[in-house]
């Protein structure tokens, strides 16, 4: 077996994949005031570490030729890998494959397993990303010199330069540097693997003309991107030396797509254990950026009414939360010992999947459904849907048994109405596509308290996930969680998941409707209410007049989003009213277009243009 070494650069904790071959290796580390233990690191033995402002992840190829032994050296990025597939797949306009995070999918799709990574690597002396055309890519660049003259925070000067060293100190390289940067074709990203003669031999080359260009230039007054600079000319000599090699010599060498990854948060990586030995309260809800400001108040509330003999491990799932927003909610926390929020990111567990979206939800609906696979060192977890605000301790209802059950949940009154007549088609929905055998027992997946380790006993994520993307559920993962947990449901007081009454209709229109034992419980539920649930489209950080709109605004201004909340209902007010504006305009328009031209004309017109007047 061939000793291949394939070096991840990374600046951050991240994902990795479990590989003898793919290595992550913490570039910058002689910089950086914290230190990822899993990966080696680019500032021992001999190195230049304290330059990664300017060589980028040259410091970790600089660390790999000095201090490490292969046969293979390859580099790649935390977020960007080559594709060992022998098939090709789409490229977006810059020329990289796309995919949202790793997955073991993902891994076998892009051949990315230690031995189909020895099988392509062994049969070639190179392997590199494939040229990018940069004329066809955005801007104005008809050529390789042009598209770094015209590149954000570079300057041709320095391009010039590295010319100028290359035709003083390598003169056999100043045919091909030529047609190179007249050329159209390029190489980004430093990412490649060659045979250790080769690399010894590039190594040697890119660093003295490197190390000549510092002695020539002057960084000092760049930007941030501008100080890049070596970084970004390493990329070019790469190119250089590529073609050089296709040029001079019979050598086997392979060009590879190029895979990016825009989501690769550690939080994919081994099991999460409960964050405290005793008492720990278990609670995960999903959201994503833009809903963060409202999950804001669930977390206020939450602690407002905890109790300090209590800990409370709040999970959060989620695929896109920056950090700015992860360090904005942990000031809700504050120093609260009894607390600690993390976030996990569930997309490698439906990556693939296609699941049926609608109105105001969105995929994080769905995270609740791989939870027994995500937290497998988990018993059970109380499940919190993001636009609710509590007013008792949860941990009344955490410590609730659920033995025997697959999950605790509460009635939906406002399901048992539109079955029962409000709604014309629910009946036939729930009775010939869910086929549930008592609709009355059907429940809101608002508040959930699961038992994790029945789940996994019962259903494979494989089994959930293949009914979930099986139809379109009206209700999405609520539908699919009531068929899959069907008589194995412990129902809780409604208290613990009040819905509102939406839009003033749920109470006294729809719910009235349900069996009277159904209405009873809502009424009461409403007088102590436990948690609010703001149950449909109609939100409070929109409508603050709506019902229990000001119980959410009680919270909301304790939170480090208040004036974020109060700004994004301000927004909504005026799209409202411009909406309301636009509608009287189009049915005015059509009562005049009658007047003046006859319904018939005016029918004609509306089917023709769509409905635009």
């Amino acid at each position: 077996m061939s000793n291949i070494k394939i070096l991840i650069a990374c600046h951050k904790d991240t994902a990795l994949l479990d590989s003898k071959i793919l290595i992550p290796i913490q570039v910058g580390a002689a910089g950086s005031a914290r230190r990822f233990e899993q990966m080696l690191s680019d500032d021992t033995g001999d190195q230049i570490s304290a330059k990664n402002p300017m060589y980028c992840e040259l410091t970790a190829q600089y660390w790999a030729w000095k201090n490490l032994e292969a046969d293979y050296y390859g580099f790649f990025h935390y977020r960007r890998y080559l594709s060992f597939s022998e098939q090709k797949y789409r490229e977006d306009r810059w020329g990289n494959v796309r995919e949202d995070t790793f997955s073991d999918a993902i891994k076998e799709k892009y051949g990315l397993s230690d031995k189909q990574i020895e099988k392509v690597v062994t049969s070639y002396d190179l392997l590199i990303s494939e040229e990018k055309n940069v004329a066809s890519m955005p801007g104005k660049a008809t050529n390789v010199y042009e598209q770094y003259q015209y590149g954000d925070s570079l300057h041709i000067e320095d391009l010039d330069c590295i010319v100028s060293i290359v035709q003083e100190k390598h003169p056999e390289y100043v045919q091909d540097l030529k047609e190179y940067l007249n050329g159209k074709y390029t190489c980004f990203c430093n990412m490649y693997i060659m045979k250790k003669e080769l690399f010894h031999e590039y190594m040697e080359w890119l660093f003295d003309i490197l190390s000549e260009f510092e002695k020539r230039s002057n960084l000092h007054d760049y930007s941030i991107e501008g100080r890049r600079t070596p970084g970004h000319l390493g990329e070019r000599l790469l190119t250089l030396y590529y073609l050089h090699l296709k040029r001079t010599r019979q050598i086997k060498i392979k060009s590879l797509q190029t895979v990016i990854l825009f989501h690769t948060e550690p939080a994919l990586q081994g099991n999460v254990s409960p964050a405290f030995e005793k008492n720990n309260i278990a609670i995960a809800a999903a959201c994503n950026e833009k809903f963060v400001p409202y999950m804001a108040v669930l977390l206020q509330s939450i602690c407002e009414q905890a109790e300090q003999k209590n800990n409370y491990d709040i999970l959060v799932l989620t695929q896109d939360i920056s950090e700015k927003s992860k360090k904005i909610l942990s000031l809700i926390i504050g120093d609260k010992s009894n607390f600690k929020i993390r976030y996990l990111n569930p997309t490698p567990y439906i990556q693939g999947c296609s699941f049926y979206i609608r109105g105001h939800f969105s995929i994080e609906t769905y995270f609740r459904l791989v939870l027994p696979e995500l937290l497998p060192d988990y018993k059970k977890i109380l499940y919190l849907d993001s636009d609710m605000v509590v007013l008792d301790d949860v941990a009344k209802l955490y410590n609730e048994s659920i033995d025997g059950y697959l999950l605790g949940a509460c009635y939906d009154a406002d399901t048992a109405g539109l079955y029962n007549g409000y709604e014309p088609n629910k009946k036939a929905y729930m009775d010939q596509v869910l086929q549930l055998k008592h609709p009355y027992q059907y429940f809101q997946a608002g508040t959930l308290l699961i038992n994790l380790e029945t789940f996994r006993a019962t259903y494979t994520v494989e089994k959930k996930l293949q009914y979930a993307a099986s139809r379109k559920f009206q209700l999405l993962d609520q539908d699919i969680l009531n068929k899959l947990c069907e008589g194995r449901v412990r129902y809780i007081d409604m208290s613990w998941n009040m819905m509102v009454d939406y839009a003033g209709i749920r109470k006294e229109q729809i719910i009235t409707k349900a069996p009277a034992w159904l209405n009873e419980m809502y009424l009461e539920a409403r007088k102590h209410p436990k948690i609010i649930h703001y149950a449909g489209s109609e939100k409070p950080w929109k409508h603050p007049e709506m019902d229990f709109g000001s119980v959410f605004w009680q919270y909301a201004r304790r939170t480090p989003y208040y004036e974020t909340l109060l700004r994004d209902m301000t927004l909504a007010s005026i799209q409202e009213k411009e909406e309301k504006r636009k509608w009287s305009r189009k049915i005015l328009g059509g009562i005049q277009c009658v007047r003046d031209h006859g319904i018939g004309y005016t029918l004609w017109y509306l089917k023709k243009s769509g409905g635009r007047k």
